[in-house]
């Protein structure tokens, strides 16, 4: 932007997030003031996008202007610029979003026309795109630019090898405009690769445009149809056809897009039932934010869980709703398998017929899921051959759950057969649900005659927390990859606002292991704490018909403040 304001004939195209503004006009105002100084002085055109950078195209149809101008109308009092064109944030494109364009009062899109689903490029030049009857004028990013930049930022080329071609296909550029997009994200962890700037205002500086001058003294008359799509090189969409396809494949994000879409439902339908409906809307839109629909490899876990603190708290607000809006039951995943919707004073559980897992617990005092993680949830069941140490999962199989109350509270559930060394077992398991408690009875039953032996049973508790949380038991710590044979551990940390406890009803073996995910930073790779797995095992020595319970008490509560905590509660 500094060289853009020294030379007055170069003119740039930006978009950066409102948080970013946000954060910006905060740690930064200096930039934000240069910004300001470059749209008045007319060398540059703001894109705007969704606020919080939604998926324009997953938002309902009524909230999608909605969207666009809370954005606009930021920028527009920021920097006192109107902005001209939409963003489409990861450039995920659906033609029902054309109309938009003439809604919002913008003249155009820039979006990358390279479609990764068949490797092409749809144009090159600008069109006008149609849909229902309403246009829009396109201006087309040159991939080849994009390209270049996306092998930089994933190490397939030098720094130098970087610029010459950036360089070369400047000089070459011969279209009568050409629009070239720089991804800031991946070209920051790269030291000396700001010198792009400088190369390509050598060569098309002075010819440089913004597209609503472009507008004025040029007709386009071109046409073109742009289909649905994930266009440019923002992230890789791996096999993946669709943006819906991205998330239904990822059960995490599937969950994600499922709880948001029942809550937007029952907000919809209840809406002479709620007082406060337009908070409880605004947090909805926080909680569209794309962090939801994307899971990006430059993504810090915590991030995610930031932004489904948006969701946990619209839940909460309407779980507290008279006349019990929320339903029973919900196809959340979109697996085709409802789970029962368990509300609670304390606590809102999804209880899944698949494996009788919960794949979504939520903590109402911190609004706060610890089952939103990759593993596979709370309480899943599985037999390992001690022999073999092979491991026979059933969190993928159907059970019969039946709710044994009105309330939803207590439920009875049944593993389908299994076989232990072609020995048939019955597994069942009752969940009760608490105030601040869930009591899960667990009981393995041997149904032949002969007696079972070699095999472990184990219970898997998959806690997402706030941050990686010291394990204790009576005895001592249980560190990452550690195991001890106890009645009871407790969860906590202090810059957590809850811990968590488990009580069994006699001694097993608990074993611990962290799990993280590799983030992408301007630093290189780094992996950054997901998830804690709790492993409960029990040995199986069961003689004919004879059967091993398992009761294990799982409790949240809320932490107390201490005066003399603050320091830890800060630390990083």
């Amino acid at each position: 932007m500094t060289m853009v304001y020294r030379n007055s004939n170069c003119k740039l195209l930006f978009r950066l997030s409102i948080s970013e503004f946000e954060y910006l006009e905060v740690n930064h105002p200096e930039v934000n003031m240069l910004i300001n100084d470059l749209c008045r002085k007319g060398q540059m055109e703001i894109l705007t996008s969704s606020f919080y950078d939604s998926v324009l195209s997953l938002v309902p149809t009524h909230e999608r202007t909605t969207h666009i101008e809370r954005a606009t109308t930021y920028i527009r009092k920021k920097f006192s610029k109107k902005p001209k064109g939409l963003w489409f944030y990861n450039q995920v494109f659906n033609p029902t979003t054309v109309p938009l364009v003439g809604l919002s009062g913008l003249n155009y899109i820039v979006i990358s026309t390279y479609n990764q689903v068949n490797n092409s490029v749809e144009s090159t030049r600008p069109f006008y795109t149609d849909e229902m009857g309403k246009e829009s004028l396109v201006f087309p990013i040159d991939d080849r630019f994009s390209k270049e930049t996306n092998d930089l930022y994933r190490g397939n080329i030098t720094l130098d090898r970087y610029l010459s071609e950036v360089a070369k296909m400047a000089k070459e550029t011969t279209n009568a405009i050409s629009t070239i997009m720089l991804n800031m994200d991946q070209l920051m962890g790269t030291e000396g690769s700001a010198d792009v700037y400088r190369v390509l205002y050598e060569n098309l500086g002075p010819n440089s445009t913004l597209p609503s001058l472009y507008i004025q003294d040029n007709e386009v008359s071109r046409t073109h149809y742009l289909p649905n799509g994930i266009y440019g090189r923002d992230f890789q969409i791996g096999k993946a056809t669709s943006i819906n396809q991205l998330i239904y494949d990822n059960p995490m994000l599937a969950m994600n897009y499922g709880v948001l879409n029942m809550l937007k439902d029952v907000l919809r339908d209840s809406k002479k039932l709620i007082d406060d409906r337009k908070s409880i809307e605004t947090v909805l839109m926080k909680a569209s934010s794309c962090s939801l629909y994307f899971p990006d490899e430059s993504k810090n876990p915590a991030i995610l869980r930031n932004v489904n603190h948006f969701a946990c708290e619209a839940e909460a607000l309407l779980s507290k709703m008279p006349n019990n809006i929320l339903p029973d039951e919900v196809d959340a995943d979109f697996d085709r398998s409802k789970e029962f919707y368990v509300k609670g004073k304390s606590s809102i559980a999804y209880l899944g017929r698949k494996g009788a897992v919960i794949s979504r617990y939520v903590v109402v005092s911190s609004l706060y899921d610890i089952a939103f993680h990759s593993g596979e949830g709370l309480f899943a069941d599985s037999f390992v051959n001690d022999v073999t140490g092979k491991d026979m999962r059933l969190s993928a199989k159907p059970y019969e759950v039946t709710p044994l109350d009105k309330r939803n509270s207590d439920f009875f559930a049944k593993a389908p057969a299994i076989n232990l060394g072609k020995l048939p077992v019955n597994l069942t398991k009752r969940f009760k649900f608490r105030q601040t408690t869930l009591v899960l009875e667990i009981e393995v039953e041997n149904l032949s005659s002969d007696a079972i032996k070699g095999f472990t049973y184990v219970s898997t508790i998959d806690l997402a927390l706030p941050r990686k949380s010291t394990v204790t038991c009576p005895e001592r710590n249980i560190e990452d990859g550690e195991s001890a044979t106890t009645q009871s551990i407790m969860v906590s940390d202090r810059a957590c606002p809850f811990s968590v406890s488990i009580v069994l009803g006699e001694e097993a073996e608990i074993q611990r292991a962290d799990f993280s995910q590799k983030t992408r930073t301007w630093l290189g790779d780094k992996g950054f704490y997901e998830y804690t797995q709790l492993k409960i095992k029990k040995k199986l020595s069961l003689g004919p018909m004879e059967s091993m319970r398992l009761t294990i008490g799982f409790r949240t509560e809320k932490r107390k403040e201490k005066h003399n905590d603050t320091a830890e509660q800060s630390a990083p």
